[in-house]
């Protein structure tokens, strides 16, 4: 009976477990659909968004900023917030914190292209709530 050393049986081991890996990884890339929803296509590429917070707020408001009902960021004096959106419908809503006007935020929908920009300023509106306007300061 031949007898082998711990190192070898270690070699051999971590040799087959390589084998099985690089075989598997491979299988998966030549069965991968390129259509798939995960593939990036070049004309589903995300939007850019950028939302201003203006300076005039006051020091000690917050603007609460939520994407599709979702918190997304707080602004506080002085921050932007960047990121990225799919394309499709999406609704932005703003509200200021701790203590609003209104306790319902105020929404707006956008329908958003593929690789576009989108730059909002979260400013006072007319009625003294908080909205987004387009464009920067």
């Amino acid at each position: 009976m031949k007898t082998h050393n711990y190192s070898t049986c270690s070699a051999i081991l971590l040799l087959v477990v390589s084998l099985f890996f690089s075989t598997f990884v491979a299988g998966q890339a030549m069965g991968a659909d390129p259509r798939s929803p995960h593939a990036a296509a070049p004309s589903q590429a995300p939007a850019r968004l950028v939302i201003r917070r203006m300076p005039n707020l006051g020091v000690n408001v917050i603007v609460q900023l939520l994407i599709d009902g979702q918190q997304t960021a707080t602004l506080g004096y002085g921050h932007t917030y960047h990121g990225l959106l799919t394309p499709g419908r999406h609704v932005l809503a703003v509200l200021a914190t701790p203590r609003s006007r209104s306790p319902i935020p105020w929404e707006m929908p956008l329908n958003v292209q593929s690789g576009q920009t989108y730059i909002f300023t979260a400013t006072g509106g007319p009625s003294g709530n908080l909205v987004l306007a387009s464009g920067g300061f």
